[in-house]
């Protein structure tokens, strides 16, 4: 087995996901814990928590933390970095709230439509998706999709985050499903139907200058017609809203080449999701673990650290 060397966690609001990883950022052990919503005012606890027995055989292991645990209600607040900036001068703001742990800070821009925007966990991603996990995306100025509660579409430029955009796509979603009657009743479940999907990025396709208010009535009106079984309304509206976002996404940034690949890197249902609707667009999509991709951050960032620490 190989050595441990540190630990890498994604403290997200929700959920934790942490692992034990040897000095290659191979994964050795997984642990998951509760969100920084839940964990709030007790981080340091819960993290002791999961990892004594790492610690008790491994020594006081350096960990690596990315995501809430950096937020105002976070361990330690790891202060925004501003954008324009290159995804290595992360390195350069980490936040200890003791010596061997090290937070991620977000980043932080004036977004396309001139308002401030921000993300936390999503430059980790967009760190170790560089960093070997998508090819060609430190090629000329790229384009790159973060989808999930709160998605992000982000401008890069070799390892330069230059602007982003946050469309809150997913949480959307979930709120017209489960506090809304437009799209289902409480007691149907929510289910992928992958023709009611495709059905939901054709009206997001047709009148494009309409705004998505003016068809989300159609979810219900089509179940009332009789034209949408209910159990297909949820991949209907999950078309419609993803078809609307990249719409949205792509007049945004004109920038890219229409021949060039948009990255999207997230969980497999999202990013299967996002590239459908991206080559309905016209646009080839690379898709990229999410889970992986924080991973490869989180390890760049520790390796970066043994690296300054060997040299002082």
């Amino acid at each position: 087995m190989s050595k441990a060397a540190f630990i890498a966690g994604d403290w997200g609001t929700s959920n934790l996901r942490l692992a034990l990883c040897d000095g290659d950022g191979h994964t050795l052990e997984t642990r998951k814990g509760p969100g920084a919503a839940a964990a709030r005012g007790r981080f340091a606890e819960v993290f002791d928590e999961l990892t004594q027995d790492w610690r008790a055989t491994h020594g006081d292991l350096p960990a690596v933390l990315c995501g809430m645990v950096g937020s105002a209600f976070g361990w330690r607040e790891a202060a925004y970095l501003p954008s324009p900036a290159e995804l290595a001068e992360l390195a350069d703001a980490l936040a200890s709230p003791r010596a061997s742990v090290h937070i991620v800070p977000g980043m932080r821009c004036t977004n396309p439509l001139g308002a401030p925007d921000v993300m936390r966990g999503e430059e980790t991603q967009l760190l170790g998706a560089l960093n070997g996990l998508a090819a060609g995306l430190d090629a000329g100025r790229q384009l790159v999709c973060l989808p999930g509660t709160h998605t992000k579409w982000v401008s890069v430029q070799g390892g330069l985050v230059q602007e982003f955009l946050t469309v809150p796509s997913g949480e959307l979603f979930a709120l017209l499903c489960d506090h809304s009657v437009l799209v289902r009743d409480p007691a149907m479940p929510v289910t992928h139907r992958a023709a009611e999907f495709e059905r939901g990025l054709q009206a997001a396709a047709r009148h494009p200058e309409i705004p998505l208010t003016h068809k989300l009535f159609q979810a219900r009106s089509l179940r009332l017609d009789q034209q949408l079984a209910p159990e297909g309304a949820a991949s209907w509206t999950s078309g419609l809203l993803i078809g609307t976002d990249v719409a949205g996404a792509l007049q945004l940034f004109p920038e890219l080449d229409a021949r060039a690949p948009v990255y999207v890197i997230g969980a497999p249902h999202l990013t299967a999701a996002y590239s459908i609707a991206l080559t309905r667009a016209g646009h080839q999509a690379r898709a990229v673990d999410g889970e992986a991709a924080a991973l490869a951050g989180l390890s760049w960032l520790h390796g970066e650290l043994a690296r300054r620490t060997a040299a002082t």
